[in-house]
């Protein structure tokens, strides 16, 4: 992939709005010349350059166009890297190697946790059993406009992964948190992110970005359909009478779920909120963060189970780590009919997003394999 660069990722995915804003490209730049917008998409830096220049790029450079996980032919390198094969047309939520639904054993963990606190078992057991240094996540706290407004952030112990544990609908990229790790010295990480920001778990292997692949020792995927600007939430809670101060959660299980410090609950029909849906989700058509080591979500009929989809050999490996610990309870996932039906059609409709329009005289095709 050495004849294109910058140039080529700005217009093929960033101007045709295929940008998810993952930042794997910002992560991965050798000489930072690639910064972050607040708009959540990365932007050429540097004094007298064009948005679409970069001197390095002009050298040889072509790593931010390795490391973007929706560059062309992206799901099919994705796919063989990491399982040897292409997905099949009816693989409609990516290859698992099984489906389970798990459930915290860890009062701690259950009292801050979304769902069955399967994500932060994961995260304290690896921590504690030295199998990473840290997790690049999101912060939950106030970092500028108020609670749930997400930012990177990085974890490096148990207290660290409860506070920053449970759902929020603003978009944060975890993978630019890898620039604090550096300075950190740490060099094992654990990566949650929603589905675009965990494809970057095949497209450093299989474009040979070394350095994060190396550094990269778990992906966990979040099961995403959207995510919501910040100041869109605000508004809708506002128009119910909720303040985004005293919110305390957010749940989305087919309606907006809020609850808020006075110890009340509310629900607000989600379709409210789908005009304030962040422009780089509209054409992402990962539901079901196929490219993960685990994949987890609470979409199944009971609120404190975590359907997790085991994908990789590291991902079963981690998988057998915290169920032999007694840190997780497990049964199949199949046991969950909604769960397993919500899997297949929220990932049928986000796949459904992707422009075929956008795919000029076949540059990047086979790009995805066709929708069944």
């Amino acid at each position: 992939m050495n004849e294109v660069h910058w140039r080529e990722l700005k217009h093929e995915v960033v101007d045709t709005g295929l940008c998810t804003g993952c930042a794997a490209c910002v992560m991965a730049c050798p000489r930072d010349v690639l910064g972050y917008t607040q708009d959540h998409l990365p932007v050429q830096i540097g004094e007298g350059m064009a948005h679409d220049q970069c001197v390095i790029g002009d050298r040889g450079c072509d790593i931010c166009t390795r490391a973007c996980p929706r560059f062309r032919a992206w799901e099919t390198d994705l796919d063989q890297e990491l399982f040897g094969r292409p997905r099949r047309e009816d693989e409609v939520y990516g290859q698992v190697r099984s489906i389970l639904l798990a459930r915290t054993t860890d009062a701690g963990i259950a009292a801050v946790g979304q769902d069955g606190g399967l994500v932060s078992s994961l995260l304290v057991w690896g921590l504690e059993h030295d199998l990473i240094d840290g997790a690049l996540a999101s912060s939950v706290e106030d970092v500028g406009r108020g609670p749930f407004d997400a930012a990177p952030a990085l974890v490096t112990d148990r207290a660290g992964v409860l506070a920053t544990a449970g759902s929020r609908y603003t978009y944060a990229a975890p993978p630019l948190a890898m620039a604090e790790a550096e300075e950190a010295g740490l060099k094992r990480l654990a990566l949650v992110g929603m589905s675009c920001q965990a494809s970057i778990n095949g497209s450093l292997p299989a474009r040979g970005v070394r350095k994060y692949e190396r550094k990269i020792a778990l992906t966990i995927g979040l099961l995403c359909s959207k995510t919501f600007t910040y100041e869109g939430q605000e508004q809708v809670l506002a128009d119910h009478g909720i303040a985004m101060q005293d919110v305390t959660k957010i749940n989305i299980k087919g309606r907006y779920q809020v609850w808020t410090r006075d110890g009340a609950y509310h629900e607000i029909p989600l379709k409210l909120f789908h005009p304030h849906t962040r422009p780089g989700c509209k054409m992402c058509p990962d539901f079901a963060a196929q490219h993960a080591d685990i994949s987890t979500g609470g979409i199944g009929a009971d609120d404190n189970w975590t359907l997790a989809l085991i994908r990789t050999a590291r991902g079963e490996e981690w998988m057998k780590g915290v169920i032999d610990a007694g840190l997780v309870e497990v049964r199949p996932g199949e046991d969950d009919e909604v769960a397993m039906n919500l899997l297949t059609k929220l990932s049928t409709v986000s796949r459904r997003r992707w422009p075929s329009e956008l795919v000029p005289d076949g540059a990047r095709a086979p790009g995805m394999l066709p929708i069944v």
